[in-house]
């Protein structure tokens, strides 16, 4: 079969370039060249950073087309000219990432960073998302979605739940080890709560009114940030002298300055989250020399990182907390994340 039935127009959610609103209309469903495929998408994750694109708040993060999402989960639907026939076939389940291509030439493309690749195009941001019914990927970059997990599951883990997981790997702690989350209710925290556990590791889960999720999700203390009077003091006294590790998942200035004080000697920060203002780290020279203090951060991972994460949820270990919206709903979703609110992730269901 050389593709399944495509329209010539379908159906995405479009944000105007003028007032910045967000409305599903039909438009020219895509049509995929050189070694490109259509997805026809079931499921798309609504990330923090589609957020970012949406209000264009990121420098960095500056959106040129009108379509967001990059959390896509469907099946090809026609293969471009030059895709190897062999390899790809119309009805194999696959996703649309966050990075929609690489140039797999360069230094950080040759030595395992080629989601850092300066010649990278984004889904979402310099090639139309997922936020519709119908999405291009190429399929010399792309992911299957493995037999025994869901659409549904898979879709928060293409940008959210490999991020949490290449942290982690990059944070190289040992099991047993404890790893602080700030946001660890939202759509990163939930998932980096349970990647860390079945990493071995002991959560100190951070958030507002999110405690019975995060216990839930195996975090052995929760600590309300409106409730708590210092929430240092607290992560230090819980992990008897600080953690060993902190993965911000919060876009919050706060959440940064609170972690470099509460780690232990020769503790590792990561970043993640991205506050909307430029955020200065409280962090010296000496820090680094008296403390041994380590600062990483990471942006979503490669191929091979995604395969690794999505086996997790595979084998039962980590389970996204979804609650299935609509297309019309990506508004009010990207309020509930701008806001805090949000428990677990949102996910599009599409098809």
């Amino acid at each position: 079969m050389s593709s399944l039935s495509v329209p010539e127009t379908s159906l995405a959610a479009i944000q105007d370039k003028k007032t910045k609103a967000i409305s599903v209309a039909q438009r020219p469903t895509p049509v995929p060249v050189g070694t490109q495929v259509l997805v026809k998408l079931h499921y798309s994750g609504v990330c923090a950073t589609d957020l970012h694109l949406a209000r264009g708040s990121v420098p960095y993060l500056q959106p040129k087309v009108s379509i967001g999402g990059h959390e896509g989960t469907g099946v090809i639907a026609s293969l471009g000219p030059d895709v190897d026939a062999a390899e790809w076939h119309v009805g194999d389940r696959v996703a649309v990432r966050w990075v929609h291509i690489v140039c797999g030439k360069c230094e950080v493309c040759t030595t395992g960073y080629e989601n850092l690749c300066e010649s990278r195009k984004l889904a979402g941001k310099d090639v139309e998302g997922t936020f519709a019914e119908y999405a291009i990927a190429d399929s010399t970059y792309m992911v299957r979605l493995p037999a025994g997990v869901s659409d549904a599951d898979a879709a928060p883990i293409l940008c959210a739940g490999v991020t949490v997981y290449k942290s982690l790997k990059i944070a190289n702690l040992r099991a047993g080890s404890w790893v602080a989350v700030p946001g660890a209710g939202g759509g990163l925290g939930h998932l980096a709560i349970q990647y860390a556990r079945a990493m071995g590791l002991k959560v100190v889960a951070l958030d507002a009114r999110k405690r019975d999720l995060c216990l839930s999700l195996g975090a052995e203390v929760y600590i309300d940030v409106l409730e708590t009077e210092d929430c240092v003091a607290e992560v230090i006294k819980a992990t008897d002298g600080g953690a060993h590790g902190a993965l911000i998942c919060a876009s919050s200035g706060q959440a940064y300055a609170d972690a470099v004080k509460f780690l232990r000697r020769t503790g590792t920060l990561v970043c993640i989250g991205l506050p909307p203002k430029p955020t200065p780290l409280p962090l010296g020279p000496a820090d680094f020399v008296a403390r041994g203090i380590k600062v990483m951060g990471t942006s979503t991972g490669d191929r091979q990182d995604t395969v690794e994460a999505l086996a997790f949820v595979a084998k039962g270990q980590v389970k996204p907390q979804l609650t299935e919206r609509k297309l019309e709903d990506i508004d009010d979703i990207l309020k509930e994340i701008e806001n805090g609110t949000m428990q677990g992730k949102s996910v599009i269901r599409i098809a």
